[in-house]
């Protein structure tokens, strides 16, 4: 029987979990188009001082079934190590002191009023990949919150901590990102496990893409790296003056709204992106934290009149050894203009005055390693969601990425997974 031809538009991991099932099945030819000149979205790994660290997402939650799979797979999962969690500090207003998270002083009433009308909500929410959108009123994290503590405006430390702890892992912040998406997360880390329960790769998360990739070679699937698709007619799709016919197609790249102006006609492209830098640094002088060098990683509460402003440090000594002691690697914020593009060495500049204010007992601040993500996290609206869920198979268009649920490694494989086997089905 005759193969039938696929495209994958999108080479992180989404992408690449679909093209391997597709090509898996034995049905499919697949053709992956990469715009960046590297696959892997937003998982990256670097090397300093001669390791393998990571730049983006890296922790692997016991709960992520998808991934574990995928993981078994490719033979991948003996390589994790149990995350060397130490502790976790937040600093809830400027110039604070770092606190443990036990040492938050939350109302108890206050704590009691969300869970009691929050735990009903919360239950249903399993699937990291297709989270109830209406089941929290359409409401931002803020907006939900303030509703369960009746109150109209700030609602005081528990805004504060979701906002340091959300901002921090670099997803939006809490007024703007709605409840529904990341109501599973809540759920399941505090059912299955949280951070002290995850595991990462030691020697870089990127090796789940570098298998990916030798697999769907294998395989006989074939990777463009270089390659924007920049119109779509039909199932056909363009790239600087060439076109690739297909007998269906995968979205899996991040939403720009011209490209789905072709893809989904009629439908607003509702979905803006985080605007990160994240930095390895070099001090002189292991840093610490409450007079301990002896910490995990710190969240610093978002300050939005500043226009750069670090809202995570985490220390690789804990993660990768003592060769890499006096390093941290630092989540950086970028606010105003999404689109408008940043110099680089304008950033570093601040940024290594802002070290030393954080970490005083250094003098000096290296930097390292630096990866500018223009587009981290997805902040996605329900109404855009639902339409992409609405269209999964017309016209044999199918979608796949973390926008579509609680941004996560977990909900990217998951969606990949799906359109593939849509895919499969149709065909």
């Amino acid at each position: 029987m005759k193969k039938k031809a696929v495209a994958v538009v999108g080479g992180g991991v989404a992408g690449l979990s679909a093209a391997y099932r597709l090509l898996q099945s034995g049905q499919c030819e697949v053709d992956i188009f990469e715009a960046k000149s590297y696959l892997g979205g937003r998982i990256q790994s670097r090397e300093v001082q001669g390791q393998k660290i990571d730049f983006g997402g890296f922790l692997i939650y016991p709960w992520y079934t998808h991934c574990h799979q995928l993981l078994k797979d490719l033979d991948l999962e003996r390589l994790l190590t149990r995350t060397p969690i130490k502790e976790l500090y937040y600093v809830l207003e400027k110039n604070g002191s770092p606190l443990k998270l036990q040492e938050i002083p939350f109302s108890k009433i206050q704590t009691l009023q969300i869970w009691s009308k929050s735990l009903l909500r919360l239950l249903p929410e399993k699937d990291v990949a297709d989270p109830g959108l209406d089941r929290f009123d359409r409401k931002t994290i803020s907006e939900y919150v303030r509703s369960s503590l009746d109150v109209a405006t700030h609602a005081g430390l528990f805004e504060t901590y979701l906002d340091t702890l959300n901002q921090g892992y670099c997803y939006g912040p809490v007024s703007s990102v709605k409840a529904s998406f990341m109501a599973p997360i809540f759920r399941q880390t505090a059912l299955y496990g949280d951070v002290r329960s995850t595991s990462y790769f030691s020697h870089g998360t990127s090796a789940i893409i570098d298998q990916l990739a030798t697999e769907i070679t294998r395989l006989g699937g074939r990777i463009h790296l270089g390659t924007p698709i920049t119109h779509v007619k039909g199932r056909t799709l363009m790239s600087d003056g060439q076109s690739f016919k297909n007998q269906a197609v995968i979205f899996a790249q991040n939403v720009t709204p011209d490209l789905y102006r072709d893809i989904l006609k009629g439908v607003e492209a509702e979905c803006w992106y985080t605007h990160f830098v994240t930095a390895t640094v070099k001090l002189d002088v292991q840093p610490k934290c409450r007079e301990t060098d002896d910490w995990g990683a710190i969240f610093y509460a978002p300050d939005e009149l500043l226009s750069q402003q670090v809202l995570s440090a985490i220390n690789l000594d804990v993660l990768y050894g003592p060769h890499l002691r006096n390093y941290v690697t630092l989540n950086v914020i970028i606010r105003g203009d999404r689109d408008q593009p940043i110099a680089a060495s304008k950033v570093k500049a601040k940024l290594q005055a802002e070290i030393l204010e954080l970490f005083p007992e250094c003098s000096t601040a290296s930097i390292e390693a630096f990866v500018h993500w223009e587009k981290t996290m997805p902040v996605a609206q329900e109404a855009f969601v639902e339409a992409v869920r609405a269209a999964q198979g017309k016209n044999r268009y199918y979608f796949a990425g973390d926008f579509l649920g609680a941004p996560s490694i977990e909900a990217a494989i998951s969606t990949g997974k799906a359109a593939a086997q849509g895919v499969i089905d149709a065909l």
